[in-house]
Order: C-alpha cells, then structure tokens, then sequence
C-alpha cells in the first residue's frame, strides 16, 4: 500500500480564524487530533506513523463555517466519539459529509472504506463514529453553525428544523442523506485535490464548497418532509447489502457479527443498531426467521427429507434443527405436513 505524501502546509487562512477557539471547525479539529493523539500544526493532523498514514487538514471559509479534508489509513480500528456542541452551547452545529469511493489524487490507492454518499449531520445526540483499519477513509466534510445556515439559507433552515424536531421526536438518528449526482462528486474529488496542494487557493475551495451546500440543500428544499423523515438512517444502503449478504448463510451457521461488519466498513455495534432499525428486529432473529422460512418451504415440497433438509441448511444434526423450528414455528418439522 502505497501512503500519500504528508503535506507540509501554510494555508492562506483568515487572521480571525486562526485563533478563534468558539469557531466549530476549531473545536472538531481539537477533537479528531486527540482521537488521534496527534496535535494539529498549521491547520493540520498528521496521522503518527504507529497508527497508520494519512492527514486530515481543515480550512475556515467564513465566521461559522469550515471545511475538512480527510486521507487517512490506520493500522487499527478507529472508535470516536463527535464533537456535540462547540462554540456557542446554545448553537446547534451540522456536519456535511461527502464520502469518497475513490481519489483520482493517487491511482495507487484502491482499498476504500466507503462508496460515494452524502449525509448531513446535527449535533443533537452524541454520535461515535468508526474507522475500519487498513481502509482509507476520504471524505470532504463541511461544518457550519446554525445561525450561518439560517443566514445563508434561511428557507433551508427552516425545514431543517423541522425534519430534526420530527426525528427527536420520534427517537431516530437526526441526519438526512442524499444520493447526489456523479458531477457533485466530481467536484468533491477536486476539493480533495485542491486541499492536498501546499499552497491552497481559497477560491476555489470557498466556491466549491459553497456550491455543493448550495446543491445539496436545494435538494432538502424541493422533497416533502415525509420523504426526508423516512429511512433516515446513515447506514441504509449499507444495511441492504448485509441483508443481501446473509442469504449466503442460509445453508450455513450464523456468521460472526465483527466479521460481517467489517466487511461493511462498519463496527458491529452499528450493524446491530442500524439493521434493527431498518428491518424492525435484529439480525439473528431476521436470519433465523428467513432461514427457517425456506426450510418450512422444503419441507412442504416433500422431495426432500427432514434430515437432508436440516443438512443443508447448516445444521449438522437433525435434532438441533426440530428444536429450533419447534421453538419458532410450535411445531416439529415432521408435523408441517400433516397440517
């Protein structure tokens, strides 16, 4: 694996920025260099070389309003917490994340943590966040104060808080993900490159990533808050594909949880959580209730036996399946027919 070269930076950054400690950019970058156990020089974390490569570097745009870039790779799992409030106790603070599949920055990389996707974040609850070792992670994330968002997008705003009231009240996560176009993320892949540069251009980033807030905002505007409130958990797609990756396992032993959530790029707390909350149960009781379902269907078809049938779905003795299907359906497999 080849690591990207750490960037020595003196970004052109606003004088009031640079010291202003009530900034929420500020805060979350104190944040992520103790997660890191890294101090932040120029604006920028350098990941220590026991934990892995990589840098994360941030640049303020406006009073209340950040950008971060993050190229990192660790050599271990990475579990942190987010930052809750900054600056301000009063002021609520949103996080915009693009996430990067892959950075036309360095062809040599291929092994990313996650696939293109979009999620803005507030800072209602207190969130932990996980890295998986050995992935790089690359995303653009931009994070703004309540008061700027209302500011600069005051329509926006409104039906922001409306949708995160709705959320709180109904116990769910407060974020709203978006599926953005292809050219959206096209520019996000110049932002990455152009925050890799050691001299940055400040208009370009600010144009940029003004124009992505722009976009994605538009979209929170022109959809029904019905539409915004339902499914609004961060791991959608993601739990998809676990679903779908179970099936392998009907004819085998439930699969170990960290595995499987690794091979998602996320903590097996996450997939426990996120999984129940979009199939309505956890997932060994989902895996059970589908693998049980199919060897009720066999069994019903009659061309095979009840012991052929326990075999092949993974249980190596016909006992341990007459049990489990007793305790979930009342019945003993041999009695389905006789129904």
């Amino acid at each position: 694996m080849i690591a990207k070269t750490q960037p020595s930076i003196s970004p052109m950054i606003p004088k009031h920025s640079r010291t202003n400690t009530a900034d929420p950019l500020y805060n979350y970058m104190q944040d992520v260099s103790k997660n890191l156990h890294s101090s932040s020089e120029n604006n920028t974390i350098l990941v220590p070389e026991n934990m892995g490569h990589g840098f994360i570097k941030s640049f303020y745009i406006d009073e209340g309003f950040g950008i971060g870039y993050y190229h990192i790779l660790l050599k271990d799992d990475l579990h942190f917490k987010w930052i809750r409030e900054a600056g301000n106790k009063k002021e609520q603070i949103f996080k915009l994340i693009f996430r990067l599949k892959t950075n036309h920055c360095d062809e040599n990389d291929h092994n990313y943590a996650t696939e293109n996707s979009t999620v803005l974040y507030s800072t209602d609850f207190e969130r932990r966040g996980f890295i998986p070792q050995n992935k790089w992670y690359d995303a653009i994330g931009m994070i703004f104060t309540s008061s700027w968002l209302h500011e600069n997008f005051s329509v926006a705003s409104d039906k922001i808080y409306d949708i995160v009231k709705l959320l709180i009240q109904k116990n769910k996560p407060t974020f709203i993900s978006e599926l953005m176009e292809p050219a959206h993320y096209h520019i996000v892949r110049e932002l990455s490159c152009e925050m890799s540069k050691e001299e940055l251009t400040p208009i370009h980033i600010k144009t940029k990533s003004l124009l992505l807030v722009n976009d994605f905002l538009d979209k929170i505007v022109s959809r029904k808050s019905s539409e915004l409130s339902s499914n609004q958990t961060l791991y959608h797609p993601e739990m998809q594909k676990v679903e779908c990756r179970l099936s392998y396992f009907f004819d085998k032993p439930f699969p170990n949880l960290n595995t499987l959530a690794k091979e998602f790029n996320i903590s097996a707390v996450t997939l426990k959580r996120h999984f129940k909350i979009v199939y309505g149960k956890n997932i060994y009781q989902y895996y059970l209730e589908k693998k049980l379902a199919i060897g009720k269907e066999m069994i019903a078809d009659k061309k095979k036996s009840i012991s052929e049938i326990a075999y092949t779905l993974g249980y190596s003795k016909i006992n341990s399946f007459s049990r489990v299907f007793k305790k979930y359906y009342g019945l003993l497999p041999k009695d389905v027919n006789a129904l």
